[in-house]
């Protein structure tokens, strides 16, 4: 494999009622590796949304919200 990927599975959106501010809960990172996003994003459930870190072949900090590629 040749990249090792952060990823963390985004909660429900919580609204707080007084300020109106958003926000979102992030579960725990696990490690995942692949040899590219988009195949990576294959493993990942469709309905769920991810927050992904990674470091790509240019050695540049990548950080995206993303979730999971549906099969057709």
């Amino acid at each position: 494999m040749r990249y090792k990927y952060k990823v963390m599975e985004l909660g429900p959106e919580v609204v707080d009622p007084k300020t109106n501010d958003t926000h979102v809960e992030v579960m725990e990172p696990k490690e995942m590796e692949a040899m590219s996003l988009k195949k990576l994003r294959r493993k990942l459930d469709p309905n769920k949304k991810y927050h992904i870190e990674y470091r790509n072949k240019k050695d540049n900090y990548i950080s995206a919200n993303v979730s999971g590629l549906r099969r057709d």
